[in-house]
């Protein structure tokens, strides 16, 4: 397990520098209705840090907590941004996501998925962002149906 996250980590800091001279860095917090939770909205907190790299790319990650099965998400993802119209504000993504699962009862896992969603800057330093996700552990993907793997989420991220 330290292995893997070793290497999720140098990915994240080999990704950063790439046009450095333009990449923003930034934290903030998520809430999603759950993963595979099939309308039990539970809800799970989320921690991200990252960059904007320049106005179309993002490379972050995040650590969430999945209260339905007890376990701990770590999650590289990378997102390309398209502006809506020419207003720079409002922007639409799409994205792919590979992490680990660290379950309290069962094996870790590898978590594999794609995003989208809708992100808005408020003003220079705060952005919030309306997103989904179909992401599922590698072990489970094969014995479930698509609406067990989907997850709605909220965040708001501060450009440190």
């Amino acid at each position: 397990m330290k292995k893997i996250i070793t290497v999720l980590l140098m990915g994240q800091c080999i990704a950063l520098p790439i046009h450095a001279t333009e990449a923003r860095s930034f934290m903030g917090l998520g809430i999603n209705d759950g993963i595979g939770t099939e309308n039990d909205w539970k809800l799970n907190p989320s921690l991200r840090i990252g960059a904007q790299i320049n106005d179309y790319h993002r490379a972050y990650s995040y650590l969430e907590y999945d209260n339905k099965t007890y376990s701990t998400n770590l999650v590289v993802s990378y997102d390309y941004f398209i502006p809506v119209l020419s207003n720079t504000d409002w922007k639409l993504f799409l994205g792919a996501s590979a992490g680990l699962k660290a379950a309290h009862k069962e094996k870790d896992d590898a978590i594999l998925g794609l995003q989208t969603g809708v992100n808005y800057r408020i003003n220079h330093n705060f952005n919030t962002e309306f997103g989904y996700r179909i992401h599922d552990t590698r072990k489970n993907w094969k014995t479930r149906n698509m609406s067990q793997l989907d997850t709605f989420y909220l965040a708001i991220d501060f450009s440190v």
